[in-house]
Formats: structure tokens, sequence, C-alpha cells
């Protein structure tokens, strides 16, 4: 399976919400909470991918600065080097990634560095999940099928 497929099944769709790395940090936090969701997608005006900002990200921040807490931008605390995955990847490959590099969100890249979408960890989990029922399916067709 490839990274397409799971944004066509997403129930959100592959839709990501976005902020700029130029708003405030305790704006990033209101929208992580109204979405309820882990990260946002620093997008540069031209719409290419500045960072991503987790609510770990927030957390560590504010732990390691609390008399600047309303003061930090999302620049400030984003990860500006982001692992980037494409529609063709593979899901194996982005597992890979995923965990080695210990990573939840891997914003998805098209043609010119252009924001998709976004898979987590979840997505790849249930993917790989829906992934192993249907074998088990297919061989219990199988084995009943021999008898």
């Amino acid at each position: 399976m490839i990274v397409k497929t799971i944004l066509k099944g997403k129930a959100r769709g592959p839709g990501v919400v976005t902020i700029s790395p130029e708003d405030s940090v305790v704006e990033a936090a209101r929208v992580l909470a109204a979405h309820r969701i882990g990260a946002l997608v620093a997008l540069e005006e031209n719409g290419r991918v500045a960072g991503i900002l987790s609510e770990r990200d927030i957390v560590r921040g504010f732990a390691d600065r609390p008399d600047m807490c309303g003061g930090l931008k999302v620049r400030d605390l984003m990860t500006a080097d982001v692992v980037v995955c494409h529609e063709d990847d593979s899901l194996d490959a982005l597992g890979q990634v995923m965990t080695t590099q210990r990573i939840r969100h891997l914003p998805v890249v098209g043609d010119g560095g252009r924001l998709v979408g976004i898979v987590t960890i979840g997505d790849v989990v249930k993917s790989r999940l829906e992934q192993a029922d249907l074998e088990v399916d297919n061989l219990r067709h199988y084995v009943v099928a021999a008898r």
C-alpha cells in the first residue's frame, strides 16, 4: 500500500490544518485544541513546508522558557528540518522512518514541495491492521475451501 491510498481513505480527507511560522505559539495551541490534533504544519507564504509544530514541541518550549510563553512564535519552537514523504511512498518505508526517527506526523508533499496531506503513525498502524485482517480472512477462506 502507498501513501496516496491512505490519504484517500482518511475520514477528514487529505486536508491538513496549517499555521504560519509567524503566528504565536498560543494561537497554535488554540488551533491544536480546537481541531483535536497533535501537530500543525507551518507553511511559508508560497505554500512550502517551513516546519512542523507538535504538542510536545510546545510543552518542551514552555518548560524551557516559562517566562517567554506569551511571546513565542511558531518559528521559535517548530522543527524546521522536517522529514516529509511523497504520495507514492510505501507504508513499509513510512513505518521504518517513523519508528527509527521517532516521528508521529509526516507531511506529504507533491510536485514542487507543496503540501498535499499528512500521515500520522495512527494512519500507518490502522492500515497495517486492516491489511493483517484481510490476510487472515483470505487464509481462512483458503483453508475452508481446501477441506
